[in-house]
Formats: structure tokens, sequence, C-alpha cells
């Protein structure tokens, strides 16, 4: 399936919002799983086939669907329908200016001419592969070990915390699912301007933030790493020329996980994303200079999610399920392919920092209640 080009044309072509071409594009790639490459049936019959299969009132096709199997087949033949008209449309994107002008003529005007941007060349899988072999050497993950020794403890300690979190309104699974190498479970990234302005104190609010214990900057991913390496909990420096990035978006705006992790059957969203935030097992460090290829690279970023895989499974469960990290094909992005930096810190102070986090997790849940039974006082 072209889905980067399908994506396009959905937008532009059929004026689809962003939510419904994730959609549309999600159902394709699911046909695909089980009924093969959409393209494959394109070119042998333009996909008459497998849209009788996708006959909902006489299903026959292979694909599990939980819930009322004819909606879900319409639904499924539907986005193949979708796909075939792009085909047919000659399966090509169209430029940015050309959506500029069909928004303004769908709004009644005229568009206007202009320069337009160069087209530049963009870098070829042989310059990105070149680049993650320059990269993979200096990608700083934790010693397995030490996220081994989170997860442990989030066993001791999860049914009391999970208690506490249940009677605060804050969902736990979001934070302490089967196997979770969350490391501080409560605690999450502010998200939007209006929880940015309140955790810089730059206006109140009666109301506390959904979901969590507390708001963050960056600060709390940090404190194991800290640990780790000074024996003290994180003082806004960590170490020289190395940033600390996130593997998998842990923010609900924007997060990329159809595209970055197998999702079963009929799943509409997952759970909130926000133990991922600091989950010992969703970061590292890496040179400030790859910090943007990293994230903006759809194949250099699932190269390290995969790392991160090879490294923890025996120890955690790195995503919250039944959600899990996707497998690559390509043999050349392969993990063993690659030369990595062994995994780095050791257990010396790591018995203090679980005392230093199960002291603040506890301190977060007292003033949460406090500041709960203060509001229903009001």
């Amino acid at each position: 399936m072209k889905e980067a080009v399908f994506r396009v044309w959905l937008e532009v072509e059929r004026g689809l919002n962003a939510s419904t071409v994730g959609s549309r594009t999600s159902n394709c790639r699911r046909v695909e799983r089980h009924e093969g490459d959409l393209d494959a049936h394109y070119d042998s019959d333009e996909l008459g086939g497998l849209l009788q299969s996708l006959n909902p009132g006489e299903p026959k096709h292979g694909i599990p669907i939980a819930g009322d199997v004819y909606n879900g087949t319409a639904t499924l033949k539907n986005a193949v329908s979708l796909y075939r008209d792009f085909r047919r449309d000659g399966g090509l994107a169209v430029s940015s200016e050309d959506n500029s002008e069909k928004r303004q003529r769908r709004q009644g005007r005229s568009p206007r001419s202009r320069a337009q941007w160069p087209a530049w060349p963009q870098p070829k899988d042989a310059d990105l592969l070149n680049l993650a072999r320059a990269m993979a050497p200096f990608v700083r993950f934790l010693d397995p070990e030490i996220v081994g020794s989170v997860v442990e403890d989030n066993r001791r300690l999860g049914s009391e915390w999970s208690i506490c979190l249940e009677a605060l309104g804050i969902d736990p699974a979001i934070y302490l699912w089967e196997g979770s190498p969350c490391v501080f479970p409560g605690v999450r990234r502010y998200a939007g301007s209006t929880e940015i302005a309140v955790f810089r104190k730059r206006t109140e609010s009666s109301e506390a933030p959904p979901q969590c214990l507390s708001l963050d900057d960056n600060d709390y991913p940090k404190h194991l790493w800290a640990f780790v390496f000074t024996g003290k909990q994180f003082r806004k420096r960590g170490p020289d020329g190395y940033q600390l990035a996130h593997l998998f978006d842990h923010k609900e705006y924007g997060n990329r996980w159809r595209d970055e992790l197998e999702e079963p059957p009929g799943m509409e969203q997952p759970v909130l994303p926000y133990g991922l935030f600091t989950s010992a097992a969703n970061a590292v460090y890496a040179p400030g200079a790859f910090l943007r290829p990293t994230d903006l690279s759809p194949r250099l970023r699932s190269l390290i999610q995969r790392r991160a895989q090879q490294l923890y499974s025996d120890v955690c469960c790195l995503v919250p399920p039944p959600l899990e990290v996707k497998p690559c094909e390509n043999p050349d992005w392969a993990v063993d392919e690659f030369q990595w930096s062994a995994p780095v810190g050791g257990m010396e102070h790591v018995a203090d920092f679980l005392e230093f986090r199960r002291e603040r997790i506890g301190k977060l849940i007292e003033e949460r209640d406090a500041a709960s039974r203060a509001e229903h006082a009001r």
C-alpha cells in the first residue's frame, strides 16, 4: 500500500480530517495483514475480488472482527473502496499548493498565485542507513538489571499504589500495567497551553489535572539516571553533549502509536500513554546532534525502539498491552546489523533511588489527596 501518498490523497481529494484519514489508513493496513497487499490485489483485478469478500451481508474474508461483524466489515470495505478510487485516480499525491487551492475553492475564493518553495531532495534509504550506523554506537540504554529492579519494585508496591490512585480518580492501568517499568506512577508531562501555564505558575486552576498526581516538564524521567551515575536526584544538569530522548510517544495528542506499534484487531484507542513518560525502558541518552533525526525519521525511531525491546523484553513489558513493538522485515535494518554500545549504569545507587521514589510517590499522593479534600470542602 502506498500509505503516505494515500494519506495526502484522502485529505486533499476527499477533504477528510486527520482523524478520519488515520482511521481509513489503519483499516487498510488491517486488511493487508490478513488478505495481502492492496496494490497486488489492485494489479490483479482492481480489488474486485477483495471487495466482494468484504460484503457485509455475506462476508467471506479472514479478518477477525470483535463486535458487530456487519458494521466492522462495512467499515473495512469502505476503506478498501477508497484505496481503489485512489489507485484509479493514478495513485499520486498532490502538492501542498494544490491542497491550499482546493481549500480556497471550497471556501468560494480564487487561489492567489504565489512563488513556491523549491522541491529539495529527501534522504534516500541508504543515506538513513549510513546515519543509523553512525548513530547506534552513541545511544545509551540503561542496563536491563536496573530496569528490572524498577519492575520488581512495582510488583511489590503496585497494588498499594493502585488503590491510592484509583481513590483519587486516576486509572492505575495507565501507569502500572503487568510488567510496567514506569518509574513514577501518576506523573506525566504537561500538555497544552493551560497545563503549561499552570505548571509554570503563570496562572491558577481550581481543578487538578486529569489522570495524574503531578505534572512535570522533563525532570522526573531523569531522576533514575541521575541516581545511577551521581547517587543523587536530577539537578538540572545531565551528561555533557547528551540529551534524554523518549522512544515511544508519551502524550495523548499526536501520538504515533498506530504507526509504531502492533495493535490487535478492532482496537480503536489504547490506554492513555502517560506511563511511558517516566518509564525506565522508554528513554535513552543520545548526542544532541542526533535528536531531531531520531525524532522525525520513522526508520531511525523504529531501530532504537527495537533495540530497547531486544534489551528489555526479558525484564519488562515495554509498552502497555495489548500493544506490541512492531517488527522490521528489512534485513538491512535488523538490530543485530548495527554496532551498539553496552548498556550503561550499575546497581550501586539503585536501592537509594527506589527509596527516594517511594517517598516521592507517597508525598505526591498525600498532596493530591489534601488538594482533593480542600476542593470538596469549598
